[in-house]
């Protein structure tokens, strides 16, 4: 049943003696904490997510389902952090779509940092990130400049617009 919803938990489970997890022995998902992987286990088996999860728990999710290949409930995750990106989380919201591969949640994270830069930028959570993620630093600051040189052209040319 919930396999069926994940190729690599179905491989786990599957009579594939190549990837299946030894008989009677179990396998963990050290990745999540207790409520997460009961979070995990309800969506596989009912097909849906609390409507008032907290954002830390949408992330771990996320990252799960990237992990483990279960396409719904990254789909789900993806639209619910998407919708509530904002200056104080996109940081962190930028660092889990890096994580899980996500592209629209990495472009709509990396749209707020720039629209925001000012506030995110200076946050106290910035530099800690920095530290954590020197490529996604590079990549802001570049966007950055090319923001800052198309308005400037943008500016100093009325025949550009």
């Amino acid at each position: 049943m919930q396999a069926a919803r994940s190729e690599v938990f179905r491989h786990m489970l599957s009579a594939d003696d190549h990837c299946k997890a030894p008989a009677g022995d179990s396998f963990s998902l050290p990745e999540l904490s207790h409520a997460e992987l009961s979070l995990l286990l309800a969506f596989l088996y009912t097909g849906a997510l609390d409507q008032d999860l907290p954002e830390r728990h949408l992330h771990a999710l996320l990252v799960a389902a990237d992990k483990y290949d279960v396409p719904f409930l990254r789909r789900a995750c993806e639209a619910r952090l998407a919708a509530s990106v904002e200056p104080r989380n996109a940081l962190r919201t930028l660092e889990v779509a890096d994580l899980s591969s996500s592209a629209v949640l990495r472009e709509r994270a990396m749209d707020t940092v720039l629209e925001h830069a000012e506030q995110v930028v200076f946050s106290p959570e910035y530099e800690g990130f920095a530290v954590r993620n020197a490529a996604l630093c590079v990549e802001i600051t570049r966007a950055l400049l090319a923001k800052m040189s198309t308005t400037t052209t943008s500016k100093s040319d009325p025949h550009h617009a």
